[in-house]
């Protein structure tokens, strides 16, 4: 009879789970297609080393990481391990007196050893997330129900397993060769307490159903928690992004017929690998830790953008699943996945009076979608390989391009760049008076030029970075660089106009910058700024831009180690350098930065406690440059005092978006006097 029941229950059990988890997979499939099949072997490489090996939860080891990702570390390969044992029990239950004792006594003692101690380790890392979760109680977290009742499951799993253990140990009928040794926990209890008998039958019987259940249940819980990502981190890690462009956005036909709205205001207008990242979300909250705009008071929270996607596809699939071919689900049927501004200031209200508690919703508010920076920082921590950004900017292409909704800041940006071809407005025909008296040339009068300086807008237009342009001018002049600019044929290279959806204006930007430089046979660009380089270099390549890309830190580096600059005059300051988003985590330029600042004799580097991979925004990417900050602390100010903490009296920075918040910030603390915001390329500049 038992082992009908077991059938009977194991049968139920899988049939829910696997109802559950095929149901998820059809939502997932219901996005846009997108090609993650590139790579196998470089794929599978990183889901074993990010996934299975959990290397991934060590991106950053210290602190409270490092604590979760060992404790991480623990569950996860115990119950790799356990579920060999859990096999043999539900095998035990199908058919009586099954075991793996057919493997001999060596091997099966290796068996026992493993799941005694496994089990321990599993206990050991419970008792880890619970005075984590009771002591420390750090904000990132979820502290819902589930989460409670998932690790009382795992708690009563292993004290069963246990139980079962020790009474397996010192029964007489059970013929293992020197078990008790080979359990070094259970066999210590044993030990310990004397124990001698084992269970009686009955006992031991409603301790094995109690711990299927506990087991099954667990199973079939895992499709309607956050331990969805049990299932979906591991195949999440395998489609994770290995172009070196950091945001993936899809290509946007404008020119395709029955295109009726532009961007994404439905979950299933997103792409299959977008929705993915909802169920293999961990909830673990480091994206919102690190999220500048989490950081200083608003309302965005990276993690809420990817659980509430995977909420509105879990409310609208079922609904879309039902229809025929051809139908369409009304909008009126359909749980909304951009709110409006009221639910934005309701859900900004909420958090002013419950900052430790995290809503999950169906719809994200554009207020959350307008505080991004677009400085990676979510994406560069998540063990999960999960996209942020490019979901964030689809749907501000959807406000900007369909509802022509927007900050009414960036509006009048907008029109400044359309009408003059650059967000401050100021005429075309100015761009080059930065230069007056350098005698810089442009391509129309030395179109050989083994060097095409992109000057950018900030560098043509704004005052202070007019001085760094400069700057780098003189030290190409110095190292005797044949270069040229585009002079008033340059037009804003589109990164902040792309970045703030506005992607039908980013395309007409980027086919005349294109159009202009292939004219020239442009081969090689130097460009000062990082959201130039970034998108001359990863989204130009779209529209047949085709160029090698160079920031002006990778340049200044090359000619010192030439000896073509040999910066002599020594600067006797204290340094702190502050990385750009764009020029790190999006490029992963790092080391020739510093290298520059140290080729200045005598110069003291310090650096900041958020620097390289985990360094903090200056709150300007994105096109918040042009938005005003109005909740909370101002992100820029939050770096600068980082930066002040240290005492220096230069903080260096190589972006002119960098220099503009830094330098603010600097001036709103009042020590503009003691301490000097230079460019890399000044710095430089002043040694020689």
């Amino acid at each position: 009879m038992k082992s009908i029941f077991v059938a009977i229950v194991l049968i139920v059990s899988l049939s829910y789970f696997f109802y559950k988890v095929i149901t998820l997979a059809k939502f997932v499939l219901l996005g846009k297609p997108e090609n993650r099949f590139d790579r196998i072997g470089k794929r599978t490489w990183m889901m074993i080393r990010n996934a299975i090996f959990q290397l991934a939860n060590f991106k950053r080891p210290k602190g409270d990481i490092l604590y979760a990702g060992i404790m991480h570390f623990m569950i996860f390969w115990g119950f790799m391990i356990l579920l060999l044992g859990e096999i043999e029990i539900l095998a035990g239950g199908l058919v009586h007196g099954f075991t793996f004792k057919f493997l001999g006594y060596p091997l099966y003692n290796l068996f026992i050893f493993s799941q005694d101690f496994m089990a321990a380790a599993v206990l050991i890392a419970i008792l880890m997330s619970l005075a984590r979760r009771f002591i420390e109680h750090p904000q990132k977290l979820n502290y819902h129900f589930g989460s409670y009742l998932i690790l009382g499951l795992i708690t009563g799993l292993m004290l069963t397993l246990f139980a079962m253990n020790i009474s397996n140990g010192v029964n007489p009928d059970e013929p293992v060769s020197g078990a008790v040794n080979w359990m070094l926990f259970a066999g210590t209890y044993i030990k310990i307490f004397h124990v001698t008998n084992p269970l009686s039958p009955v006992t031991y019987e409603v301790i094995w159903w109690l711990h299927v259940l506990m087991l099954l249940f667990f199973l079939d819980f895992i499709p309607n928690s956050k331990h969805l990502h049990i299932l979906g981190a591991i195949p999440n890690n395998f489609f994770l992004n290995l172009s070196e462009k950091t945001m993936q956005l899809q290509p946007i036909n404008f020119e395709a017929e029955g295109v009726e709205t532009f961007g994404v205001s439905k979950f299933e207008e997103l792409t299959w690998k977008q929705l993915l990242d909802g169920p293999a979300c961990t909830e673990c909250g480091r994206c919102t830790d690190d999220c500048p705009a989490a950081n200083t008071g608003k309302i965005l929270s990276p993690r809420e953008v990817i659980l509430n996607i995977k909420e509105n596809m879990k409310a609208n699939g079922p609904k879309i699943l039902k229809l025929k071919a051809g139908e369409k689900l009304p909008d009126d049927q359909r749980a909304t996945l951009i709110a409006d501004d009221a639910a934005g200031e309701q859900r900004m209200a909420f958090k002013k009076e419950h900052p430790k508690e995290h809503a999950t919703a169906t719809s994200i508010s554009p207020q959350e979608l307008w505080a991004c920076t677009t400085c990676g920082a979510c994406q560069a921590i998540c063990p999960v390989a999960n996209e942020h950004i490019r979901d964030i900017i689809d749907m501000r292409r959807y406000l900007v391009m369909t509802e022509s909704k927007m900050p009414q800041e960036l509006s009048a940006t907008f029109r400044n760049n359309d009408t003059n071809g650059n967000p401050w407005g100021l005429g075309s025909d100015a761009r080059l008076e930065w230069a007056e008296g350098l005698g810089v040339k442009t391509m129309a009068e030395q179109p050989d030029a083994d060097i095409l300086f992109w000057v950018g807008c900030a560098g043509a237009y704004d005052d202070r970075n007019k001085k760094i342009a400069i700057a780098f001018v003189k030290l190409m002049q110095a190292a005797k660089v044949k270069f040229s600019v585009l002079g008033t044929e340059e037009t804003c290279c589109g990164d902040w106009v792309r970045r703030a959806g506005n992607e039908y204006a980013f395309q007409a930007l980027a086919k005349q910058n294109v159009e202009t430089l292939n004219k020239y046979k442009v081969k090689k660009i130097v460009t000062a700024c990082p959201h130039g380089y970034y998108t001359l270099k990863h989204d130009y390549p779209e529209f047949g831009g085709n160029y090698e890309v160079i920031h002006h830190s990778q340049f200044i580096s090359q000619l010192i180690k030439e000896g073509r600059l040999n910066p002599v005059k020594a600067m006797e300051k204290t340094v702190t350098y502050h990385d750009s988003c764009y020029l790190g985590r999006h490029n992963n330029i790092y080391a020739e930065p510093r290298d520059v600042v140290a080729a200045v004799p005598q110069v003291k580097m310090v650096e900041m406690k958020r620097s390289h991979k985990n360094s903090f925004c200056c709150g300007a990417g994105g096109a918040r440059m042009w938005l005003e900050e109005k909740e909370g602390d101002r992100i820029n100010r939050v770096r600068t005092a980082e930066a002040l903490s240290l005492n220096p009296d230069v903080i260096a920075t190589a972006c002119p978006f960098c220099m503009t918040m830094i330098d603010d910030g600097v001036k709103d603390k009042g020590v503009e006097d003691n301490v000097k915001v230079l460019d890399i390329a000044e710095i430089v500049q002043r040694s020689l």
